[in-house]
């Protein structure tokens, strides 16, 4: 039975196990009874299908909903849901996994961080400075920081900048710092807490990314900025440390914070810098282990990550190995190899899904104006988008085909390796948080009609109108292991060939040249690059646009 459901005082409770078509309906009348209160708890369920939270949308009011799973939570949060995470995995580790720390200050914390930085040992941590500066001073934070480290290589953030191991980066003057897929964004939105950059804004990206991997810092400074995140981090399981107020002249931002009792620990300067360094001496599991469990992976469930590149893998495992807390490495693999749920959800951590609407405006007008028209020679036209992650790139080349008067005879393939997100993506469901900042890159891209239009508006979320998605093929694609699908005017594959081994991507640019027409384009990301692949002419060395070699 996918569908439990019962009442206990005057509240129906429904458990749900599994979707299916036919529980839709069943879903349906049960949320609409006549009923004051309804808790509807998914089990194990990663994604839920568009109807359906259409349906929640229409009766929250009444609704209270429940999840263990964290991807649906991450979802339905993003969407403007309030629900509550039943944590499977609910205890702190007694020594952290650290992977990440965010330190944030104001008045008299300069001196703070450089005593925390000259004294770290050498890791792969990677590390943020959050500094209130004027935005009209040129920064200098990452070059006076660098003097007092050889451990770790200090640069200034910058917007797509993807997060590396023995790092420090420094948030930028005017700008807020945020961090989603294990890339790096900054942002103009109005100021927090009279900041910009917001130490809230910053520990609130982190922790939502990289939950009980991320340990927040609080020294010196005036003002409250970093205490409204602190209940967020709590839930997240992220650990918080703030400093000791004795040690500060300006302590305002102290004091506010732990007034919260939203906190792991109040602890002076030299405590902090040992809690670090404790918590840094560690390593869960080595090469040799990760090798024979990759290899464990393919032949259990038959997805080959051997040619992803070992830090990146390294990193994603150790995330996820944090939550499962196991004794040791042996018995993490047992755990993943026996349980088909768990291993979905490592799944999830490894595959990198970050993505938006016109994600490099610069690349998307040259889209626009130059390349798009060039298909107009075609009676049918089909583009890939190889690693499309939750939709917003087809959906924003659909878009513009649209204006082009190309779409009707156009069809998208959109294919990814991860099927949970290949789900939201044909749910077409995005926040309006995110519908804004979509909306300032359509301009960017050369956009110049009404970006609303293609939208239908629920006021937390808004959905891709039915007339974009009908020329969308979303569907599962393994580029590793899979062969060519038909032959395409047109391929972007943007940021996901950066995780791979040199070998792999050879591969992968060898099957994309048998893909693509004799005539036809192929997009790579930013940071990527065709490895002096003789096969390509190259249009755009900058945006790494290039062209199929005859």
């Amino acid at each position: 039975m996918n569908i439990i459901a019962h009442e206990q005082d005057d509240i129906l409770k429904i458990i749900v196990q599994k979707i299916e078509k036919k529980d839709l309906k069943e879903l349906e009348n049960y949320i609409k009874k006549d009923y004051i209160k309804i808790e509807i708890s998914f089990l194990n369920i990663q994604i839920i299908p568009k109807n359906l939270v259409l349906l929640l949308k229409e009766n929250i009011h009444k609704i209270d909903i429940f999840t263990n799973e964290l991807t649906l939570k991450t979802y339905l949060i993003n969407l403007g849901f309030t629900l509550t995470f039943k944590d499977n995995y609910n205890n702190k580790p007694k020594k952290l996994n650290l992977q990440y720390i965010a330190i944030g200050g104001s008045a008299g914390s300069l001196s703070k961080f450089i005593e925390i930085i000259k004294n770290l040992p050498k890791s792969e941590v990677s590390i943020f400075i959050i500094m209130h500066q004027k935005a009209d001073n040129k920064s200098i934070l990452s070059n006076i920081l660098q003097k007092y480290t050889s451990n770790y290589k200090v640069v200034e953030a910058k917007s797509d900048m993807r997060i590396e191991g023995n790092t420090i980066y420094t948030a930028p003057a005017g700008k807020h710092l945020i961090v989603t897929g294990n890339f790096i964004f900054l942002t103009d939105e109005v100021k927090r807490n009279f900041s910009r950059p917001s130490i809230s804004t910053t520990f609130e990206a982190l922790s939502n990314e990289y939950k009980n991997s991320f340990l927040a810092i609080l020294v010196c400074g005036y003002g409250a900025d970093g205490t409204d995140s602190l209940k967020l981090l709590n839930q997240n399981g992220s650990t918080i440390l703030i400093e000791d107020p004795n040690e500060c002249e300006a302590k305002a931002m102290l004091e506010n914070a732990i007034s919260t009792k939203l906190y792991d620990e109040v602890l002076s300067l030299d405590e902090i810098i040992k809690y670090i360094k404790f918590n840094l001496d560690d390593d869960f599991f080595e090469k040799k282990d990760i090798e024979s469990f990759l290899e464990k992976i393919y032949i259990k469930y038959g997805y080959d990550y051997t040619g992803y590149n070992y830090n990146h893998i390294k990193r994603r495992i150790h995330l996820f190995y944090s939550n499962l807390k196991p004794k040791n490495f042996k018995e993490f693999e047992k755990i993943v190899l026996n349980n088909k749920s768990i291993f979905k959800d490592l799944f999830l951590n490894i595959s990198v899904n970050i993505t938006t609407f016109y994600r490099n405006p610069e690349v998307f007008k040259i889209l626009r104006n130059e390349i798009l028209p060039k298909l107009d020679s075609y009676l049918d036209i089909k583009i890939w988008c190889a690693g499309c992650s939750s939709g917003e790139e087809p959906y924003s080349i659909a878009i513009f085909l649209k204006e082009l008067g190309l779409l009707d005879r156009s069809l998208i393939y959109a294919t990814d390796l991860n099927e949970i997100i290949l789900e939201n993506a044909k749910n077409g469901l995005f926040s309006k948080e995110n519908y804004n900042s979509f909306l300032k890159n359509y301009y960017k891209a050369g956009g110049n009609q009404s970006f609303s239009k293609y939208f239908n508006d629920y006021s937390n979320f808004v959905e891709i109108k039915e007339e974009i998605k009908d020329k969308i093929l979303f569907f599962k694609h393994n580029l590793v292991l899979d062969s060519k699908l038909n032959e395409f005017q047109l391929i972007f594959c943007r940021n996901v060939i950066i995780y791979f081994d040199t070998k792999l991507k050879n591969k992968i640019f060898d099957l994309f040249k048998e893909s693509l027409d004799s005539y036809g384009f192929l997009v790579l990301g930013e940071s990527e690059s065709l490895n002096n692949n003789d096969k390509y002419i190259t249009i755009d060395e900058k945006y790494k646009i290039y062209k199929r070699k005859i």
